[in-house]
């Protein structure tokens, strides 16, 4: 089992003061390549409860030049019955939403700036979006473009707005993924605000190898050890806060739960409190493949000798094994994030992503993130 050490350190963040609303929504992103990773790191469409989530965005689908959506690995969306799938939850929860996610960060953002900006273009998003959602028995879009740029601020609202309007008569859910620190230059918030359902915050990535210093990649508080920058922008209160003193209704902000972790090399394996140095990242896991990450799944199946320390400040874990260093989440801090979003009135949490939770109940419970998030939005 993992070693716990506490290291209590007295948090005195403040919390947001809004009026009083629902905080129900679990969005669960699924990245479909799950299907295809190997052993235990396995997750397809069968495999997520539909009863912990409120939404399942299926990552990812594209735009082709047009407008109109694009199929990207057709194996996994269509001969294997991706799609087909993860719509077929619905029969066990009726109220389940099935929701197509377009872009990620591997799109880029060239493709949605060359839609925006053309009113020909974006009729035809619209409607190819209405055909999918009719075709594969879906409920909406998610646009996850990484990220709008000054000069597609303008563009950007005019698309979701018109994107909305297309989708009304027919009921389909508009969602967005947005960066942590809302730019005026890129996002008109008030305006994103009242066209959206839900507004995801990314409020992960904080921190990574490419600090050279361990740090924790999702934060709840920030850390004594920020500068004044630091502070004001890379941990999740201050994003959340940075999005609603910028105009976003709280009721319309879900806040960005992480379900794996940025992975370091330590320079020197006595050396691993927070801060210590890093050589870069640490090498790419079984199941993930990605130099500088790991899956919740990889700790709980490879690393159960490693050490977790609390961060009481931070409200996160970490988790030292040898020269191995990750700033992770657990049921305990995802909990709190859930319990941050109640307390906030926020319209819930979003979760990237779901195919690297404990599946296989080698921490102790299946699904243990998830159903950690579950239980505290009750």
């Amino acid at each position: 089992m993992l070693t716990k050490v506490l290291i209590v350190i007295a948090a005195t963040a403040a919390s947001i003061q809004t009026a009083s609303g629902a905080t129900d929504k679990i969005l669960c992103y699924y990245a479909s390549w799950g299907a295809n990773r190997p052993g235990d790191g396995k997750f397809t469409p069968e495999d997520i409860d539909a009863n912990l989530c409120t939404h399942v965005n299926y990552a990812f689908l594209g735009l082709n030049d047009d407008g109109s959506l694009l199929i990207l690995d057709n194996a996994t969306d269509i001969v294997n019955e991706g799609l087909k799938k993860v719509s077929a939850l619905k029969k066990i929860n009726p109220n389940l939403k099935a929701i197509f996610s377009l872009g990620g960060y591997a799109a880029g953002t060239a493709i949605f700036t060359a839609v925006s900006a053309d009113a020909t273009k974006r009729a035809t998003m619209a409607q190819s979006a209405i055909e999918f959602c009719q075709t594969y028995d879906f409920d909406g879009i998610d646009v996850d473009w990484e990220y709008p740029l000054e000069g597609d601020r303008e563009n950007y609202i005019t698309l979701l707005t018109e994107l909305k309007e297309a989708f009304e008569p027919h009921g389909y859910v508009l969602t967005v993924a947005v960066a942590a620190i809302p730019t005026d230059a890129a996002y008109d918030v008030p305006a994103m605000s009242n066209v959206l359902d839900v507004i995801n915050v990314m409020t992960y990535d904080f921190h990574g190898s490419w600090s050279g210093y361990t740090a924790q990649n999702s934060p709840l508080y920030a850390s004594p050890l920020d500068g004044e920058w630091q502070r004001d922008n890379l941990n999740a209160n201050s994003s959340i806060t940075h999005w609603i003193l910028s105009g976003a209704d709280p009721q319309k902000l879900a806040i960005g739960i992480a379900f794996y972790g940025h992975a370091f090399t330590l320079t020197d394996a006595s050396q691993h409190d927070l801060g210590a140095p890093s050589s870069g990242p640490a090498p790419a896991g079984d199941f993930t493949d990605n130099m500088g990450t790991l899956g919740y799944n990889e700790l709980c199946e490879f690393h159960k000798d490693g050490t977790i320390a609390w961060d009481d400040v931070q409200k996160v874990p970490y988790m030292y094994d040898d020269t191995l260093w990750v700033g992770f989440d657990n049921p305990e801090s995802v909990g709190l994030k859930a319990q941050y979003a109640k307390d906030n009135n926020l319209a819930g949490v979003m979760i990237w992503s779901i195919e690297t939770d404990d599946l296989h109940a080698l921490c102790g419970t299946k699904n243990a993130l998830l159903q950690a998030v579950h239980d505290n939005m009750k």
